[in-house]
């Protein structure tokens, strides 16, 4: 019995089948063509595009190879000398400013208490016992109804060893602020506090600033912060360093061996602070 051919009907879902499958081979290879230029453009000249790139993004330690180790050879440490390590205007021998030698004034705890006070109207407050001394200084400025102020409270143990140095300034009258500042580093020099230039400098601008800091300056620990959180109170606190080596003494061999410095500074004693001695008795 004869049979009929069926007829070659297309469909709408067989062209659209035809039609992606023309669209992901022509995908597969325009990626594969970009892909080649790609990496023809990166790989050129050793990889110098392509490291770029890698540095660019971060990507270093995981698209780049390990450089590889330097040849060393393990021998006995060798003192370099210091001009082979270090550019030549760091080890250029010069001053910033002429150094400037001052005989200590050798005064009682009372008596620099007393200093405090001078050419002021009030009078700073002495106390002494059990050892132990304070001292105590308030100044207002300004004639505003909340007037600016700073209050001092120094404390040591006898015979003349300062411990602590607090001066709480209050910033509540703008018209004195720079008043409150100059007189904060006057009393740290009738105190007898001994600063050098750039150290008074350096606290002058952040005392103006009102900036709180934490610094190791000189023999001390400078702190300038806020009076719990308002902006118009700060406590400047100085806390003396004392020394771990006496004139003449050598100093301590390090922890550890490999601690030890390579370069040597001689370090030399240039203020004596022990108060002269009086003349023996004839």
């Amino acid at each position: 019995m004869p049979t009929e051919d069926k007829p070659n009907i297309v469909t709408p879902a067989d062209q659209r089948r035809k039609q992606r499958s023309a669209v992901v081979v022509f995908s597969v290879f325009l990626v594969v063509i970009l892909a080649g230029l790609a990496a023809t453009v990166l790989l050129v000249n050793d990889g110098r595009n392509y490291k770029r790139l890698v540095r660019k993004y971060g990507l270093d330690d995981y698209l780049l190879p390990a450089p590889p180790p330097p040849d060393l050879r393990v021998d006995r440490q060798r003192q370099l000398r210091p001009a082979d390590r270090y550019p030549p205007w760091l080890l250029r021998a010069r001053l910033e400013r002429r150094a400037l030698f001052e005989k200590n004034s050798f005064l009682s705890p009372e008596e620099r208490c007393d200093k405090v006070g001078t050419d002021r109207d009030a009078d700073p407050e002495f106390e002494s016992g059990n050892d132990a001394w304070e001292c105590l200084f308030f100044e207002s400025f300004g004639t505003g109804t909340e007037p600016a102020s700073l209050f001092v409270q120094a404390r040591g143990s006898l015979p003349d060893t300062l411990q602590s140095f607090r001066i709480k300034l209050s910033f509540t009258d703008p018209l004195v602020e720079r008043a409150v500042a100059d007189e904060t580093m006057t009393i740290i020099d009738r105190f007898g506090i001994p600063i050098t230039r750039e150290t008074r400098d350096y606290l002058v601008d952040k005392i103006s600033r009102r900036e709180d800091f934490t610094s190791v300056l000189e023999n001390y620990r400078l702190t300038f912060s806020r009076e719990m959180m308002d902006d118009r109170r700060h406590n400047l606190l100085v806390l003396p360093r004392p020394p771990k080596i006496a004139c003449g003494e050598p100093a301590p061999p390090p922890p550890d061996k490999d601690l030890r410095p390579i370069y040597r500074m001689p370090i030399g004693c240039l203020v004596s602070n022990e108060p002269p001695k009086p003349p023996a008795a004839s």
